[in-house]
């Protein structure tokens, strides 16, 4: 190929083309799923007259191009991956939905890109700890623990927050994160059971660090997997396992050190709580996780809808027709409810979405198994790694049920 061949359109400098890779890559910083990109890089180029093939991994995307006249251009992004941001997800919409307007140019397209993922945080710091911390505290009651339990999540999720904060502002103890998370959370759980006369204190420790499980990420696996997304679903997979393993090592270790220096904390099953507990937790859990997803306050009856949803059609869902039927049924109302929302409201299904799948995902049961596997319950162990599973493909079924039901309108 001669060097006047190699600069025909699409160039890498050339706008349309700058906007889809920009566009990519900023959808997969932030949790976008493969098929979900694939499909909006797609949209946009068929609108702007390019044939595009795109592979997306959960730290890279290619982004092949081929114009009218048939020359093939193929352009590498590297992607780092962060945590949800809903304002963020919401303005990327917005700008792909203005670029197919024609409202914005490419070219300031690409400069509105950048300016989202340069953001500053909508919430400070102080914030986000509590939230973390009242989180736990809900998180305590959905796990079927009592006052007792849910105080010392409450306390759990605090410390995690300040964990989590503190880590992330040095780079050489970010890769502990999990561990770390893990680790505190078995010793203050098992600590606290001295003062409070004995509990059960798994519940504390999967509550305080329910935000760091990856059941959502293991969730998003599957879907990926099943939408022949391979590559990506595999990837994606053997993350969220290796972080399982971290936290559930963390948390091995921790409980280790509390028997050796304090003896077996004593177990007392938590009596029932009123009714009215769990919707009040719900509620508030909802608005917080607004907070930890850097949502808008007034969106955040859009989580609370999507909480109180999940949960209540999962738990009617399972006293009837069994644990997978419920879970599957509550991802389908999930799912439907959230194309619903996007076609009304023209948002993102992934504002009602995400929190609703973070009440029914698998982490909880995944990090259980692994506390049996490296405590030698092992037939438990593969017992409840079989429920991971069969969860997790309820979640996927129930999902793509949704989408059939209620097509949706937006590719987000």
């Amino acid at each position: 190929m001669n060097a006047a061949a190699q600069f025909k359109q699409p160039r890498p400098d050339e706008p349309r083309a700058r906007f889809l890779i920009e566009l990519a890559r900023a959808l997969g910083t932030y949790g976008t799923s493969a098929n979900r990109i694939e499909e909006e890089i797609a949209y946009c180029a068929d609108a702007f007259g390019y044939n595009a093939q795109t592979f997306t991994t959960p730290t890279s995307v290619f982004v092949s191009l081929e114009d009218d006249a048939g020359d093939l251009h193929t352009y590498l992004a590297r992607v780092h991956p962060g945590e949800a941001d809903m304002i963020k997800m919401m303005a990327l919409d917005r700008v792909f939905n203005n670029v197919l307007d024609g409202i914005l140019s490419t070219r300031e397209a690409i400069e509105e890109i950048k300016r989202i993922v340069n953001m500053a945080p909508r919430y400070p710091v102080w914030m986000i700890v509590i939230c973390f911390g009242i989180i736990g505290f809900c998180a305590g009651n959905f796990l079927g623990g009592a006052i007792k339990e849910m105080v010392a999540s409450g306390v759990v999720g605090l410390v995690i927050g300040l964990l989590v904060q503190f880590t992330g502002r040095r780079r050489e103890f970010s890769r502990l994160m999990e561990f770390l998370s893990g680790l505190c959370a078995a010793l203050i759980a098992g600590t606290m059971a001295i003062p409070f006369g004995g509990y059960v204190t798994t519940v504390p420790i999967i509550a305080g660090v329910i935000i760091l499980l990856p059941g959502l990420t293991l969730t998003m696996a599957m879907v990926e997997l099943a939408m022949k997304h391979v590559v990506s679903g595999t990837a994606r997979l053997a993350g969220a396992v290796m972080v399982l393993l971290v936290i559930g090592f963390g948390v091995v270790l921790g409980q280790t050190i509390v028997d050796r220096a304090l003896g077996t904390p004593e177990m007392i099953i938590p009596a029932d709580l009123p009714w009215y507990v769990d919707l009040v937790t719900i509620l508030v859990a909802s608005v917080c996780m607004a907070v930890l997803f850097q949502a808008h306050l007034r969106h955040a009856w859009v989580m609370i809808v999507a909480g109180l949803i999940a949960f209540y059609s999962a738990r009617y869902g399972s006293m009837h027709f069994g644990p997978e039927v419920g879970v599957l049924c509550a991802a389908m109302c999930v799912g439907v409810a959230s194309n619903l929302y996007a076609r009304l409201f023209d948002r993102p299904a992934m504002m009602m979405m995400l929190p609703g799948l973070i009440i029914l995902v698998p982490g909880s049961l995944g990090l259980r198994s692994l506390q049996m596997f490296m405590t030698d319950e092992t037939i438990d162990a593969v017992q409840s790694s079989f429920t991971v599973l069969v969860v997790g493909v309820a979640l996927v079924v129930g999902l793509l049920l949704a989408n059939v039901i209620m097509p949706p309108r937006k590719v987000l």
